[in-house]
């Protein structure tokens, strides 16, 4: 098994604030990341639950995927 397989199953190790915290910070993460700006260290801990929960995962790439749409709409 890969060591990212196992990492996906198994979770990080790494500090990880759970659901409701992460989905605090996930509109100014997708909006940052839409931008193209850097991601400062303040989202280690939310970029850690991603990797950790699945479902979170998932509203997280389809709001990006909004979020994206929304910047490529405004600007032509």
């Amino acid at each position: 098994m890969k060591d990212l397989d196992l990492q996906r199953i198994l979770g990080s190790e790494d500090s990880d604030p759970g659901c409701d915290e992460a989905g605090e910070l996930m509109d100014a993460y997708c909006e940052l990341v839409a931008r193209g700006d850097p991601v400062s260290d303040q989202f280690d801990a939310f970029v850690t639950h991603m990797r950790n929960c699945d479902a979170c995962r998932e509203d997280m790439e389809g709001l990006l995927a909004m979020v994206i749409d929304e910047e490529k709409s405004s600007q032509g």
